[in-house]
Protein backbone atom coordinates (compact mmCIF):
# COMPACT_ATOMS: atom_id res chain seq x y z
CA UNK A 1 0.00 0.00 0.00
CA UNK A 2 2.87 2.53 0.86
CA UNK A 3 4.45 1.86 -2.51
CA UNK A 4 1.27 2.96 -4.69
CA UNK A 5 1.06 6.37 -1.97
CA UNK A 6 4.88 6.86 -3.36
CA UNK A 7 4.04 6.38 -6.90
CA UNK A 8 0.94 8.55 -6.75
CA UNK A 9 3.15 11.22 -5.36
CA UNK A 10 5.48 10.82 -7.93
CA UNK A 11 2.81 11.11 -10.37
CA UNK A 12 0.52 13.84 -8.87
CA UNK A 13 3.62 16.19 -7.99
CA UNK A 14 5.16 16.21 -11.75
CA UNK A 15 1.31 16.71 -12.78
CA UNK A 16 1.59 19.47 -10.45
CA UNK A 17 4.59 21.16 -11.66
CA UNK A 18 3.77 20.73 -15.64
CA UNK A 19 0.37 22.41 -14.60
CA UNK A 20 2.41 25.25 -13.02
CA UNK A 21 4.63 26.10 -16.02
CA UNK A 22 2.29 25.62 -18.63
CA UNK A 23 -0.15 28.02 -16.79
CA UNK A 24 2.97 30.42 -16.32
CA UNK A 25 2.02 30.23 -12.45
CA UNK A 26 5.38 29.22 -11.63
CA UNK A 27 8.50 30.44 -12.97
CA UNK A 28 10.44 27.54 -14.80
CA UNK A 29 13.76 28.76 -14.34
CA UNK A 30 13.11 29.08 -10.27
CA UNK A 31 11.40 25.94 -10.05
CA UNK A 32 14.28 23.99 -12.11
CA UNK A 33 17.02 25.41 -9.29
CA UNK A 34 14.68 23.92 -6.60
CA UNK A 35 13.22 20.73 -8.01
CA UNK A 36 16.35 19.65 -9.81
CA UNK A 37 17.34 16.93 -6.99
CA UNK A 38 13.62 15.75 -6.68
CA UNK A 39 12.67 15.38 -9.89
CA UNK A 40 16.03 15.79 -12.47
CA UNK A 41 14.17 14.40 -15.90
CA UNK A 42 12.77 17.79 -17.47
CA UNK A 43 16.07 20.07 -16.18
CA UNK A 44 17.89 17.13 -18.41
CA UNK A 45 14.93 17.14 -21.30
CA UNK A 46 15.92 20.99 -21.42
CA UNK A 47 19.53 20.72 -21.23
CA UNK A 48 19.33 18.18 -24.57
CA UNK A 49 16.71 20.68 -26.14
CA UNK A 50 18.90 24.11 -25.75
CA UNK A 51 21.33 21.71 -26.52
CA UNK A 52 20.09 21.48 -30.29
CA UNK A 53 19.34 18.24 -30.32
CA UNK A 54 15.25 18.70 -30.43
CA UNK A 55 14.67 15.02 -31.23
CA UNK A 56 16.33 13.22 -28.61
CA UNK A 57 14.51 16.09 -26.09
CA UNK A 58 10.99 15.33 -27.53
CA UNK A 59 11.71 11.37 -27.05
CA UNK A 60 12.72 11.97 -23.14
CA UNK A 61 9.54 14.49 -23.07
CA UNK A 62 7.58 11.71 -23.74
CA UNK A 63 9.10 9.04 -21.51
CA UNK A 64 8.66 11.36 -19.02
CA UNK A 65 4.69 11.86 -19.54
CA UNK A 66 4.00 7.91 -19.79
CA UNK A 67 6.51 8.14 -16.75
CA UNK A 68 3.96 10.45 -15.16
CA UNK A 69 0.88 8.30 -16.47
CA UNK A 70 2.37 5.34 -15.41
CA UNK A 71 2.64 6.07 -11.90
CA UNK A 72 -0.29 7.30 -11.28
CA UNK A 73 -2.10 4.07 -12.86
CA UNK A 74 0.21 1.55 -11.24
CA UNK A 75 -0.09 3.63 -8.23
CA UNK A 76 -4.01 3.40 -8.15
CA UNK A 77 -3.52 -0.58 -9.39
CA UNK A 78 -1.31 -1.22 -6.01
CA UNK A 79 -3.43 0.16 -3.93
CA UNK A 80 -6.49 -1.55 -5.04
CA UNK A 81 -4.52 -4.59 -4.72
CA UNK A 82 -5.49 -6.08 -8.25
CA UNK A 83 -2.72 -6.37 -11.07
CA UNK A 84 1.35 -6.88 -9.80
CA UNK A 85 2.25 -6.13 -13.72
CA UNK A 86 0.58 -2.80 -13.76
CA UNK A 87 2.21 -2.15 -9.83
CA UNK A 88 5.71 -2.57 -11.24
CA UNK A 89 4.92 -0.17 -14.04
CA UNK A 90 3.82 2.01 -11.93
CA UNK A 91 6.94 1.86 -9.77
CA UNK A 92 9.29 2.16 -12.83
CA UNK A 93 7.53 5.42 -14.05
CA UNK A 94 8.06 6.44 -10.57
CA UNK A 95 11.88 6.12 -10.87
CA UNK A 96 11.35 8.23 -14.00
CA UNK A 97 9.71 10.94 -12.57
CA UNK A 98 11.15 10.95 -8.97
CA UNK A 99 13.74 8.73 -8.76
CA UNK A 100 13.87 8.67 -4.93
CA UNK A 101 10.26 7.88 -4.75
CA UNK A 102 10.70 5.06 -7.16
CA UNK A 103 13.31 3.48 -6.18
CA UNK A 104 11.57 3.49 -2.41
CA UNK A 105 8.65 2.20 -4.23
CA UNK A 106 10.70 -0.59 -5.99
CA UNK A 107 12.07 -1.87 -2.98
CA UNK A 108 8.72 -1.72 -0.49
CA UNK A 109 7.28 -3.70 -3.78
CA UNK A 110 10.19 -6.29 -3.71
CA UNK A 111 9.92 -6.74 -0.26
CA UNK A 112 6.38 -7.17 0.36
CA UNK A 113 6.57 -9.77 -2.88
CA UNK A 114 8.81 -11.54 -0.95
CA UNK A 115 6.93 -11.75 2.41
CA UNK A 116 3.73 -12.60 0.32
CA UNK A 117 5.69 -15.86 -1.09
CA UNK A 118 7.29 -16.70 1.79
CA UNK A 119 3.54 -16.80 3.47
CA UNK A 120 2.44 -18.97 0.68
CA UNK A 121 5.49 -21.42 0.77
CA UNK A 122 4.62 -21.52 4.33
CA UNK A 123 0.91 -21.89 3.94
CA UNK A 124 1.57 -24.84 1.58
CA UNK A 125 4.30 -26.70 3.48
CA UNK A 126 1.44 -26.95 6.47
CA UNK A 127 -1.22 -28.60 4.46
Amino acid sequence: MSAGILMLIAGVFNVLWLAGVFTRILDIKELLRITWMISPFPYLILDIGFGGNNFIASILALVFILGIFSGIIGGWFTLKGKNRGFAFMGAAGACICVPLLGIAAVIIMVLSGRRSHNKKSLNQRET
